[in-house]
């Protein structure tokens, strides 16, 4: 019965062995041909490692002839002697005498189980070259073995791991060792045991625990004390004992925390990166690159017996940056030999304590600066304000120097005018030479320059008063479309004087909001004022209304000179004018524009305006639409009538 089981094992292991090429031409006995015998399955991460050093190693040196044939042993599934023999058999089935010219065995176990091929004159090994890795350095090959056989032996890593474990952790009581089944993991337990009576003085214990299949594990971990004084050891790698499936690393790890909270070492590199606090730990791809320097030699002729074997190196000191803080570990007993990973450039490797007295002073550091460059900028800031405040002081002081001129010249040119008249009036009543027409005309003249002067001190009056917050509106809720509308059909016999087009337009035969009408006709009319004075005989002066969202839009347009582009934010200050005394064209005292940008304000509105020189001239007036309930009576409506209004703004005309 035993025999038919082996047969049946055999046909399905020659069946479905697995063969991986990592290098191959389409005829396998073409080339230089290696058998690689690992111990375990297939993706074996130990394993896997060294076949992807293998790889890199000969694609650094581009060598394509080399064909790699990969057997997979599973020595954890069965390893008695008549499984290996069935194993044996099927090689040598498998691969005839002379169709390989290297065998590496990865692993011990590999090692152990088939070295004896090479001497064996029936097998299809027979003094092929062998080359090894991982084997212990106690089992040396005696002469008769060295003649075909090199490679890396395995030291002893354990030492230096039961070294980094008391540095890290000095006050450590306790071991837990967690392997599998393995050779490889028997003898990581046969090292610690050895370290442990050389290292710790009976002062650390050892506790084994032994399973291929994670849950026993657990089981194991839960019948424990894992108080604060114990520390994990793992190697190998486990299943699920339902599903037989191989647990990753980072799953196995996982598990393991749940049910411990002590620190996790191991010398085996398939848990570098599984978050565990360290080990020593050997690199696969470093062994690999070595062992495939080795198998180049062959191929290239050199007999094995001339390839001196290798110790492989001390194992480097791994330790996991995440992990030191999440088991406490002071980073000042780490060695300056080890190689920290899962460290970002920007994190240091301090204590807890140290990187917040760092981040605090970092923090006083970067307020210090802030302040410093805030008082800098503070500085700069009032100085600049200093300056701009003296420019403006400088400016107003030019702009009401102009204004007293300017005033001096307004005051005095109606004023002259007015007394001229009355003296022409006053001689010819004394002459008995009084034309009735000529005395209208006179008279006019004295109401228009009365105007004049009449509104020169309005103005000044209602700067003061906006100046001093004193300045109130009377609301009423009126047809803004109307009134603007007046006042454009008022002001169209001025604009005739100087052979000008007026247009009137509006999409809304309606607007109703709350206004102060007196004070929004002298807006218009200031507006219109300035484009009859500064725009040229044939051209046009355009006044367009729209209602927009819930305001009111008034568009005064001209085709006059403009204004240039570095005088456009200057129109509304006070006193200010475009042109000197000497060189203006047109009457003003230069306040007009400064109280009609304050009555749109007062309004809750804004103003804008476009222009460019020799093309024209556009103010926009957006005022929001409201309602009042209490209205408040105008006493300037019942003063003067429209045409009053009218001619008492267009009297600088």
């Amino acid at each position: 019965m035993s025999k038919y089981i082996l047969g049946i094992i055999l046909c399905v292991m020659i069946s479905f062995s697995y063969v991986q090429k990592i290098y191959s031409n389409s005829n396998k006995h073409e080339g230089f041909n290696v058998l690689i015998l690992n111990s375990y399955h297939q993706g074996h991460y130990w394993e896997s490692n060294i076949l992807d050093g293998i790889r890199k190693y000969m694609e650094k040196y581009k060598e394509d002839n080399i064909n790699f044939n990969v057997e997979y042993l599973d020595f954890r599934n069965k390893n008695d002697i008549e499984y290996i023999d069935s194993l044996k058999e099927m090689l040598n089935k498998k691969y005839h005498k002379g169709s390989i010219d290297v065998i590496y065995t990865v692993d011990d176990e590999a090692y152990k189980s088939f070295k004896g091929e090479i001497f064996n004159k029936e097998s299809s090994f027979y003094k092929v070259p062998l080359v090894f890795s991982g084997v212990d350095n106690k089992q040396r090959c005696c002469k008769k073995e060295k003649k075909y056989m090199s490679g890396i032996y395995h030291t002893d890593d354990s030492k230096n791991l039961i070294a980094m474990i008391k540095r890290l952790n000095p006050d450590v009581k306790n071991i837990n060792v967690i392997t599998e089944e393995s050779l490889y993991c028997k003898s990581v337990r046969e090292e610690i045991d050895d370290a442990i009576k050389i290292y710790s003085d009976n002062t650390i214990n050892i506790r084994h625990i032994q399973s291929d299949y994670i849950q026993e594990v657990v089981d194991s971990l839960k019948k424990i004390d894992n108080s604060d004084n114990a520390v994990n050891i793992i190697a190998g790698e486990f299943q699920c004992k339902s599903s037989l499936k191989y647990l990753n690393p980072n799953e196995t790890i996982k598990i393991i925390k749940q049910y411990s909270k002590n620190p996790i070492y191991s010398n085996d590199q398939t848990y570098i990166n599984s978050s565990i606090l360290g080990g020593c730990i050997d690199i696969g791809q470093d062994q690999a690159a070595r062992i495939g320097e080795m198998v180049l030699k062959i191929k290239n002729g050199k007999p094995i017996y001339s390839i001196p074997y290798e110790i492989e190196p001390v194992a480097k000191e791994y330790i996991d940056y995440n992990s030191v803080y999440e088991y406490n570990i002071n980073p000042f007993n780490i060695s300056k030999s080890s190689k920290i990973i899962n460290k970002k450039n920007y994190q240091l490797l301090l204590p807890i304590w140290m990187k917040y007295l760092i981040i605090i002073v970092i923090f006083f550091i970067i307020i210090s600066i802030i302040l410093c460059f805030s008082h800098v900028v503070r500085c700069k800031k009032n100085r600049k304000k200093r300056e701009e405040e003296y420019n403006k002081a400088k400016e107003r002081d030019k702009l009401k120097t102009d204004f007293i001129i300017n005033l001096s010249h307004e005051l005095r040119t109606p004023i002259n005018i007015i007394l001229g008249t009355t003296k022409v009036l006053e001689r010819s009543i004394l002459n008995e030479n009084v034309n009735k027409l000529d005395t209208v005309n006179k008279l006019n003249n004295i109401n228009q320059n009365s105007y004049r002067l009449l509104k020169i001190s309005n103005n000044i009056i209602d700067i003061t008063k906006v100046e001093s917050g004193m300045f109130n509106l009377k609301l009423q809720n009126c047809n803004i479309v109307d009134v603007v509308e007046e006042i454009f059909t008022s002001s169209i016999k001025f604009a005739n004087k100087k052979n000008l087009k007026m247009i009137f337009d509006t999409d809304e035969e309606e607007i109703i909001t709350a206004i102060d009408k007196f004070q929004m006709q002298r807006v218009i009319l200031n507006l219109l004022s300035n484009a009859i004075k500064f725009t040229n005989s044939k051209g046009y002066i355009y006044v367009y209304i729209k209602k927009e969202y819930k305001n009111v839009i008034i568009e005064v347009k001209d085709s006059g000179t403009g204004i240039p582009e570095d005088k456009i934010n200057k129109i509304f200050y006070m006193f200010y004018q475009l042109d000197s005394l000497m060189t203006r064209k047109s009457e003003g005292s230069g306040i007009g524009l400064c109280i009609v940008k304050d009555i749109v304000e007062i309004h809750g509105g804004k103003i804008e305006v476009e222009s460019k020189v020799n093309l024209g001239t556009t103010f926009r007036i957006c005022i929001p639409i409201k309602i009042v309930e209490d209205e408040t009576c105008d006493d300037n409506l019942h003063i003067l009538d429209i045409e009053s209004v009218v001619n008492l703004e267009m009297s600088d005309i």
